[in-house]
């Protein structure tokens, strides 16, 4: 294993962190979270938002959120001078004018350099807390006392404690071998088989989690660059809430709720025995630990906010618009700590409905018949958590056309970098990105063949009766060359069908087709 450079302060930069796109990154996803819980966060479409996502990496999320949000100012802030050298590129083949990427050393930004940078509304960093060291962290609140505005957001993803336990130990493990794997050999691989033979002699400490499950490659392929970043960091720092709640609480921020939105609702999150655990407790960092002990949840998603103010969270979270993401009419399953329920039918069915014909309101749709017995909490948690809707960012109506015509570039351009022909050799298996659009303020969560599929049918729209020419957009999204065998090419057939059926209606909505 090649060692960290000496600026890296411990973190490997020898592989770029793989891409990908977060639905909870987006400002209106974070509106939504914090008016149910009753926190203002008085932001919409034409607010010139200024957005920093600190570890923006190659900056694939800051260039969505900046082709999702054309009122907004984005920065993304790394310091792998290979990462920055990548986003603006990317930003560039985009031809978005609203986002710009510096490298920046957190450890060492203060005076001149921190007050040059302008005052920000949203703070965005994702994993990195758990991967550093404390200068590092030091610098963090550093950026985030001193240039997040009364009132701003702070989104604060981390391996959380005790979940991230065996993780721990894997980390030690892995570590251990890579630093003794001779040159030249795959030091993962034989990482890959140790675990496997713990978990084969049954070792006591190595619980089921995310990580085994990865090492022992029992969830596929991980991404390439992925491992490399989650194991061979001299600081993997799982953190409990407590301490993180109260490093934040040194930067004037107050922690607001999870935006994971059902996580917020013990009666989704504990059982019977340990509500009433959690009732007893008595402080919120507690209740944290009480549920963080008591769920199999290694990451955490925090909201914390610099001068919370109070709401009422049920007439808020009426307001809050709803846009469908998803035509499939199989069963609508919402998956929380507490298990997995599909939600009934005679309530999403009509939601569903009314949501077809165009964005609606948690009060509209909790107004429908026999749609009125869950809270409006309840009702945004349940139709976000199952992913048959978002939350709303700019009616399609109202979206520009040089608006859309940005995100629709970003997105030709994530076809070109990440999903050429509908597969993804950069990111890997599982890969979350994203297709750019305003009405959501970001994303919406596609895989690489959606991205492809989308982006070739906003270049060449179907006719004027709607008609689809299958066999042409085929023919344009497969790589030159012999052509592939008839059952990849029959799997591909239905693959696009079942997109044009279920994904393309919200495509055109949303105006990404």
């Amino acid at each position: 294993m090649s060692t960290p450079a000496a600026w890296s302060r411990g973190y490997p930069v020898a592989e770029p962190y793989p891409p990908a796109w977060h639905g909870f990154q987006s400002p209106a996803h974070l509106r939504a979270m914090l008016a149910m819980m009753g926190v203002a966060w008085e932001v919409g479409p034409e607010t010139p938002l200024r957005i920093a996502e600190i570890g923006c990496g190659s900056g694939y999320s800051a260039n969505i959120l900046a082709a999702g949000c054309p009122a907004a100012e984005v920065i993304g802030l790394d310091y792998n001078p290979a990462h920055i050298a990548e986003a603006r590129s990317f930003a560039r083949e985009a031809g978005l004018s609203n986002v710009r990427f510096e490298e920046t050393d957190l450890a060492e930004l203060d005076g001149a350099a921190l007050e040059a940078m302008p005052p920000f509304d949203l703070i965005l960093i994702h994993g990195l807390w758990s991967w550093v060291d404390d200068r590092v962290r030091d610098g963090v609140l550093r950026l985030i006392r001193r240039r997040l505005e009364p009132g701003g957001v702070v989104l604060l993803t981390y391996n959380a404690m005790p979940g991230s336990a065996t993780g721990l130990a894997l980390w030690r493990l892995v570590r251990g071998m890579l630093a003794s794997a001779p040159p030249g050999t795959d030091a993962f691989a034989a990482a890959r088989d140790q675990v496997q033979k713990l978990v084969a002699a049954e070792a006591k400490h190595l619980l089921p989690s995310v990580w085994r499950s990865l090492l022992a490659g029992e969830m596929g392929a991980a991404r390439p660059g992925y491992l490399l970043h989650e194991f061979a960091t001299e600081h993997w720092r799982p953190a409990f809430f407590a301490d993180v709640a109260s490093a934040m609480a040194g930067a004037h921020c107050q922690f607001a709720g999870s935006a994971t939105l059902s996580e917020n609702f013990p009666s989704m999150t504990l059982s019977a025995a340990q509500q009433a655990l959690w009732r007893e407790a008595p402080d919120q960092a507690a209740r944290e630990l009480v549920t963080d002990l008591c769920v199999p949840r290694a990451f955490r998603r925090d909201v914390f906010v610099r001068g919370v103010r109070r709401i009422g969270a049920e007439a808020a979270t009426d307001g809050i618009e709803l846009v469908l993401t998803n035509l499939a009419r199989r069963d609508v399953k919402l998956i929380a700590q507490a298990g997995e329920a599909v939600l009934p039918p005679q309530i999403i069915d009509p939601m569903r409905e009314a949501l077809s014909r165009g964005p609606q309101t948690i009060g509209a749709l909790r107004a429908l018949p026999g749609c009125g017995g869950a809270t409006p909490q309840e009702t945004l948690a349940m139709l976000a958590g199952s992913h048959l809707a978002m939350p709303l960012w700019q009616h399609p109506g109202t979206v520009t056309a040089g608006a859309m015509a940005a995100a629709r570039r970003m997105n030709a351009a994530s076809m070109r970098r990440l999903a050429p022909h509908g597969v993804s050799p950069l990111a890997g298996e599982g890969t979350r990105l994203a297709l750019a659009t305003p009405v959501v303020g970001g994303g919406l969560f596609a895989d690489p063949l959606e991205v492809a599929v989308a982006t070739l049918m906003a270049e060449q729209p179907p006719g004027p009766e709607g008609a689809v020419d299958l066999q042409g957009l085929m023919g344009r999204l497969l790589p030159p060359g012999p052509p592939p065998p008839a059952e990849a090419l029959a799997w591909l057939q239905e693959a696009i069908v079942t997109m044009l059926r279920e994904r393309w209606p919200v495509w055109r909505a949303m105006g990404i087709a």
